[in-house]
């Protein structure tokens, strides 16, 4: 049994370290830190920066609060007209409902997580953990990297109705966030994930030193 609940615990930690690496990008820091970035594109019809910063931080909210996704319907451009399409509202509603049940599920796995590594007090599991996420992120950011569009393609045509989310350049979701505001997001995720893994694949190590040189 033993073996078996440790075995599940290697196994879901890409999926928590990529959860709650992915929890951190969706700030309003790190939004406020790609519009900063000198490379960050120009809206091709103009939009001044500051105004996409705030309906882009307003696009954060929508997905993350009922009253973030209010604002969103109802947030107009300035010449007057409405930002969000219909179809871009029902987008962000997708979203909405899928971060409602992927984040919390993070927390749950983390908390699972935590509480069973104290419990078997066994550092081989981090050990093990670091090393098995290491693996699984190098091998997903192989194909990511190297087909970036692809990847994007088949996360979005798993995670939504594929139909749902394509839109043109002239929408005001594509204008408030350019494919370089999800690639530097899926390198900063990457990252973080792989840092978590490295920091409990060295916990795992020294303290089973630890242990072992007090046993000794």
């Amino acid at each position: 049994m033993r073996r078996l609940i440790s075995f599940i615990l290697v196994i879901i930690f890409p999926y928590i370290s990529v959860g709650l690496s992915a929890r951190i990008a969706f700030s309003e820091k790190f939004v406020e830190w790609e519009y900063s970035k000198k490379d960050f594109p120009k809206d091709r019809w103009g939009m001044e920066k500051e105004e996409r910063l705030e309906l882009a931080k307003l696009g954060l909210k929508a997905v993350t609060s009922d009253e973030g996704m209010k604002e969103f319907k109802e947030v107009k451009l300035k010449n007057g007209r409405k930002a969000f399409t219909r179809r871009e509202v029902k987008h962000m509603e997708d979203v909405k409902n899928f971060l409602s049940f992927f984040f919390p599920s993070v927390y749950v796995l983390s908390l699972f997580w935590i509480s069973a590594v104290i419990f078997l007090g066994n550092f081989e599991i981090l050990i093990w953990s670091g090393i098995f996420n290491s693996l699984v992120l190098l091998f997903l950011g192989l194909f990511t990297f190297t087909k970036y569009d692809k990847a994007f393609e088949i996360f979005h045509n798993l995670a939504f109705d594929p139909y749902s989310w394509r839109f043109r350049y002239s929408d005001t979701l594509i204008r408030i966030y350019p494919m370089k505001f999800w690639y530097d997001g899926t390198v900063f995720v990457a990252v973080l994930s792989f840092l978590f893994g490295i920091v409990i694949l060295l916990t795992g190590i020294l303290g089973k030193r630890f242990l072992k040189g007090k046993g000794a």
